[in-house]
């Protein structure tokens, strides 16, 4: 499989909408013999602003709903449950409303993204105060004192905050998500053409292989299109294996051991994936009880499962060093289809 294919795999999975936000100025880019780099460097600005919104709030809030519904019954709480844990806080969002408000007042302007940026702050926002005054409630026992009172009318503003922000993140990393990855194919050809098909050139084809196929598992169950992606991306771990050795044997520079660690983690774990979708398999009913109670907190020790593929993704990205490439590739974790409830 060549490598173009699997950049074409990863344009052809984002949605019709997405793919217009991302699309639009690379067509204006061909029409006018190139974009203007200031510009270009004005939206990669404004994509990391979001980015770093994303990353600093989203994760916790995750485990603060799946907290909330490893113990909280769907109709709400009745003070008769075996264990009452509460929620986790997060940090509160005024810095990442301010550095969106900042991104969306410079061009290029890009409507749709700034709105669905606008709209993922106000959902943020409004949940702030809600997961404040219930983890107190619940950290304090109150629920003790009013058997249970405010508790159960907390709980339908709780179900519906949790509800929208999950509903506003999934749509702005949608949009961000295919102007990210031609922002990594971008730099993926810039290093070709400073250095040549060299090791260099090879990690970070790697990584880019590695997010080709983390799009193809998003859009499960086309078990073609996953397998593809991961036959691109075991091969590009193969020569970079490869090319590593040599640069270690020559007394030069490998790639951190953590970073191919990680890797063979991923593909290992995609693998299981690949199976258990293609061959139908269900999970254990102890990997499904720790992955419906646990997604974020423990459902990384479920071989092939989406967390698991999160922790292993994430950490290559992490211990790479270039940071304009994993700056385009940093990737939230899967989120469970119905937001972890």
């Amino acid at each position: 499989m060549k490598r173009i294919s699997a950049a074409l795999l990863a344009c052809g999975l984002i949605s019709a909408v997405a793919a217009h936000v991302a699309i639009t100025p690379l067509r204006a880019q061909e029409q006018n013999g190139g974009e203007d780099e200031a510009r270009q460097r004005a939206l990669y600005s404004k994509i990391d602003a979001y980015i770093s919104c994303l990353n600093s709030v989203s994760p916790r809030i995750y485990q603060s709903r799946e907290r909330y519904f490893s113990w909280a019954p769907r109709s709400g709480p009745t003070g008769r449950e075996s264990i009452i844990y509460g929620l986790y806080t997060f940090n509160t969002p005024s810095d990442c409303r301010q550095s969106v408000e900042m991104a969306n007042d410079v061009a290029p302007h890009l409507p749709q993204l700034e709105s669905a940026a606008h709209a993922y702050v106000n959902a943020v926002t409004r949940l702030f105060p809600l997961v404040k005054e219930a983890n107190a409630y619940y950290e304090n026992d109150n629920y003790k004192d009013d058997q249970m009172a405010r508790g159960r009318a907390l709980h339908p503003a709780l179900v519906a905050a949790f509800d929208e922000f999950f509903t506003t993140d999934q749509q702005l990393r949608n949009l961000i998500d295919p102007i990210s990855d031609g922002r990594a194919r971008q730099e993926l050809t810039a290093i070709e053409k400073r250095g040549g098909r060299k090791l260099g050139f090879e990690l970070a084809a790697l990584l880019v292989d590695a997010k080709t196929l983390v799009n193809a598992i998003r859009a499960a169950p086309d078990t073609a299109r996953i397998t593809a992606a991961l036959s691109q991306f075991e091969t590009s771990l193969a020569t970079v294996t490869s090319l590593d050795e040599a640069a270690r044997n020559s007394g030069g520079d490998g790639v951190p051991s953590t970073v191919l660690q990680n890797a063979g983690n991923f593909l290992a774990s995609a693998k299981i994936f690949l199976r258990r979708l293609r061959d139908k398999t269900p999970y254990r009913d102890t990997e499904q009880a720790s992955l419906r109670r646990n997604f974020y907190l423990s459902g990384w020790m479920v071989k092939g499962s989406p967390p698991d593929l999160a922790q292993s993704y994430n950490g290559m990205i992490e211990t790479h060093h270039d940071d304009t490439l994993s700056q385009s590739l940093k990737w939230i974790p899967l989120a469970p289809a119905d937001g972890g409830r």
